[in-house]
């Protein structure tokens, strides 16, 4: 598909939005979508709407950010309210269009920085953020909306790390700017501890059997479900052991030194890395 990112402006568009809400987060997804009223609201006050066509003769939407003016730390910031692709457009170059997009009119309107909310479940989004446009994750937030019903989060506690995506770091601009992979990518497994201990079911699925807390290594990988929704959907009660199962380990790491950095892919397994670095060295300033 051709993918061209454009604002999202008038009426028609905060439609389309709404309606791709509905489509990703399905039909008692009313507490999690942002009406049009809402997002004509956002748009007024500062904030970036952007979109994908599903094609030129349509006027629905492939793939969708909502973000809202804020600030950090005295910079001018957004935050990255949604996020979302349709099923049919993922792994198409969508999502990594959107957040190229996103940076590129966030710099041009002096924002230094994106912070977004991300579910570490997630592999596909954490792939994203942390491999391709060079963010970190910095702290974990247990059940950060409370219950939701949509079709995203029911059954799970809504535990979010919180992201930092500074758009003009050394990290950011290496990975988009100069086309060179993450760091994490020279760093061989054996240097890396492993703070889960899984096992494989007959049909490949991973359990989470135990959690061993590692602090005395660099880099430490917590394994994931590799698709968190394929999982609900079919096991919601061991969907639900990965969130208990992983959160205090993911609190006591970022709580103590720690960063998310990198997602790991190998085997047909997924990892969060995080490593013990403060975040001015994680961002390529020293």
């Amino acid at each position: 598909m051709t993918i061209a990112v454009e604002r999202l402006r008038t009426l028609d568009d905060l439609a389309a939005c709404e309606r791709l809400q509905r489509r990703l987060f399905g039909d008692r997804a009313s507490a999690s979508i942002l009406s049009v009223a809402s997002l004509r609201a956002i748009a007024e006050s500062g904030g970036l709407l952007l979109g994908v066509r599903s094609g030129a003769a349509t006027r629905e939407l492939a793939g969708v950010i909502v973000d809202l003016s804020s600030t950090w730390e005295g910079f001018g910031a957004l935050f990255s309210h949604v996020f979302g692709v349709s099923p049919e457009a993922r792994n198409r170059g969508v999502g990594s269009s959107l957040r190229e997009a996103e940076r590129r009119l966030a710099q041009e309107a002096g924002i230094d920085v994106v912070r977004a909310w991300v579910d570490p479940l997630r592999s596909q989004e954490s792939h994203l953020l942390w491999n391709k446009a060079g963010a970190i994750g910095t702290t974990y937030e247990r059940n950060v909306f409370g219950e939701l019903s949509d079709s995203a989060n029911r059954g799970l506690a809504t535990d979010r790390v919180d992201v930092e995506w500074w758009l003009r770091s050394p990290r950011t601009r290496a990975l988009l700017e100069e086309g060179r992979p993450a760091s994490h990518a020279r760093v061989r497994l054996h240097e890396m501890a492993v703070a889960t201990r899984t096992t494989a079911t007959p049909s490949g699925r991973r359990l989470l059997v135990d959690v061993k807390l590692e602090t005395g290594c660099a880099k430490v990988l917590v394994e994931i479900p590799v698709d968190v929704d394929l999982l609900r959907d079919e096991d919601p009660a061991e969907a639900r052991r990965w969130r208990v199962g992983t959160r205090e380990v993911f609190e006591q790491l970022l709580g103590n030194g720690y960063l998310l950095v990198g997602l790991v892919h190998e085997g047909g397994r997924s990892f969060q890395l995080l490593e013990k670095v403060d975040r001015g060295t994680a961002l390529g300033h020293g």
